[in-house]
């Protein structure tokens, strides 16, 4: 019996170790402006986008080699493809097809077509928010 109790207990205190550390862990959005910071690459909040604004993990706004993209981070999945289908339905279907992007969780809407080195560049910058 006693045994039993030590063992709840030290599952107990197990777990509170455990949220104490998630707790202190930088949210996606930090990590991202993280990656951004240690390339030199400044960043700023996003204003006037209701779309960007509704992303659950937070958006931002960046240049990348001239290009300036807003980059969304959607909490699921689904919720990057709902941020996705917002800008479809509001958005040129030029813009769509060569601006808007969306990989996984995270969506890029681009001032124009990205080359593959800026694309490269912010996916990987928001590798651990895609997952």
């Amino acid at each position: 019996m006693l045994a039993g109790v030590g063992l709840v207990a030290a599952l107990l205190c197990a777990q509170v170790m455990v949220g104490f550390v998630r707790a202190d862990e930088p949210s996606f959005l930090q990590k991202v402006e993280t990656c951004l910071t240690e390339r030199a690459t400044p960043f700023g909040e996003v204003s006037g986008d209701p779309i960007a604004l509704s992303a659950k993990r937070g958006a931002l706004r960046t240049t990348v080699e001239g290009n300036s993209v807003t980059v969304l981070l959607g909490g699921s999945e689904k919720d990057g493809e709902r941020l996705y289908e917002a800008y479809t339905v509001v958005a040129p279907d030029e813009v769509v097809a060569t601006q808007l992007d969306r990989r996984r969780k995270v969506v890029f809407l681009w001032s124009r077509e990205p080359t593959t080195a800026q694309r490269e560049f912010m996916y990987l910058c928001t590798l651990d928010a895609q997952e």
